[in-house]
């Protein structure tokens, strides 16, 4: 496994948007007129006190599409790194990896999105340290859940809640966001995201514009405070990609 990418992350449709694990990649805005049977999603976090987090998502519509109520499936994956060291201590990077199979149920409203998602997922978690010869690895087989709600209660805001739970390494994530509408069809406004399991803890606190729509693709940044229990507090940076067919 790559010692320097990283992630986690989790995606739901969310008016045929997913939502994030542990990396995270909603960028918030409606979907398109032609709509989409399948939602690709790619999302990368940086944070400066050596945590990286990168994810990918595919979501599909089997019955319909993602704009209309039906049942959902989807697989996503990511890779994550992060110091396991506390300052001044001997080097120890800490490595996650998980894959994770959901079938799920989508209730598209007018102006709003509720999504639920169950699976299994496999998860791998590994602590090398400065010493290649002293290092701990587990893998674990269990079921993931999520669930993710995303509105739009006026014409110019929105508001996302997502959430994931998987019984392996009791892995969780959420992530919540309020928006003002921006520019190129984006939404403006703080978000906060904490993520975490059996080895490791962290919490931001931030701003995003997301759902900035270029043709086919949606763009979103986002950056502000993070703190893990490990290496404390620092800053992030967040970029969202998504597009569909």
């Amino acid at each position: 496994m790559p010692r320097t990418l990283i992630g986690l992350a989790a995606v739901l449709t969310a008016q045929g948007c997913p939502a994030a694990l542990a990396a995270d990649w909603y960028t918030g805005a409606a979907p398109p007129a032609d709509a989409w049977i399948v939602a690709v999603d790619a999302s990368a976090t940086v944070g400066s006190q050596g945590s990286q987090f990168a994810s990918a998502s595919l979501t599909a519509a089997p019955a319909a599409d993602l704009n209309t109520s039906g049942v959902r499936l989807r697989v996503d994956g990511l890779l994550g790194s992060y110091r396991a060291e506390r300052p001044g201590a001997p080097r120890s990077i800490g490595e996650q990896a998980d894959l994770a199979g959901m079938i799920g149920y989508a209730l598209v409203g007018d102006s709003s999105v509720l999504s639920g998602f169950v699976g299994l997922n496999v998860r791998r978690d590994e602590t090398s340290h400065f010493d290649p010869s002293v290092s701990a690895a587990r893998t674990e087989v269990g079921v993931k859940t999520a669930l993710d709600f995303y509105a739009r209660p006026t014409a110019l805001t929105m508001v996302h809640a997502t959430g994931s739970y998987a019984t392996t390494f009791n892995a969780y994530y959420g992530r919540l966001r309020f928006g003002f509408a921006s520019f190129a069809g984006g939404y403006l406004g703080p978000e906060l995201t904490a993520l975490g399991d059996d080895n490791y803890r962290q919490w931001r606190a931030g701003a995003h514009l997301s759902g900035m729509q270029f043709g086919a693709l949606q763009f979103g940044v986002s950056a502000g405070y993070v703190h893990d229990h490990v290496r404390k507090g620092g800053v992030y940076t967040t970029l969202d990609l998504r597009t569909g067919f």
